[in-house]
């Protein structure tokens, strides 16, 4: 009887280390449905962006050639709020996933120096960002604001990068 008890739990353990890998494998697969799923979205956000910004070429042109919201007539303050509305929340969006462990270090990353070069470099999104306007979450704002920093530092003096 003692043997079979032996017998008996042996099998037990096996039984149960067959279920942690089991419960390990499913963990694995799921994490790996939400990253295909992010990076899904994300790609049908890129696309909606380069759609917008495509049917919109003639206007954003003439808009981006103004360095203040002042000196845009009421429709073009529409479309830039628009514009920045969409771009602002894609960035928020990708440093949520981000913190979640939905999206991988280097892709956000990527993201995020193009999200803070746009920001420099378009002076109607950089006025927009900095009245706050368009919401954030404020750990994504602090975020943002050190990247902000860092890169014109290192703008400001090229030679220390």
């Amino acid at each position: 009887m003692e043997r079979m008890n032996q017998w008996m739990t042996l099998i037990a353990n096996i039984g149960v280390l067959a279920g942690i890998v089991f419960v390990a494998l499913e963990i694995q697969a799921n994490t790996n449905a939400v990253r295909s799923a992010t990076y899904q979205a994300f790609n049908d956000s890129s696309f909606s962006w380069a759609d917008s910004q495509i049917e919109n070429a003639a206007e954003l042109a003439e808009i981006y050639k103004h360095s203040s919201r002042e000196e845009l007539t009421p429709e073009q303050r529409l479309i830039v709020d628009g514009v920045t509305f969409k771009a602002f929340t894609i960035m928020e969006s990708n440093y949520l996933h981000h913190r979640a462990g939905a999206m991988d270090d280097d892709l956000f990353e990527t993201k995020m120096r193009g999200s803070v070069g746009a920001l420099l470099n378009i002076k109607l999104w950089m006025e927009g960002w900095k009245q706050r306007e368009l919401r954030t979450t404020p750990e994504f704002w602090n975020y943002m604001e050190a990247k902000i920093k860092v890169a014109q530092s290192v703008a400001s003096n090229p030679a220390s990068s």
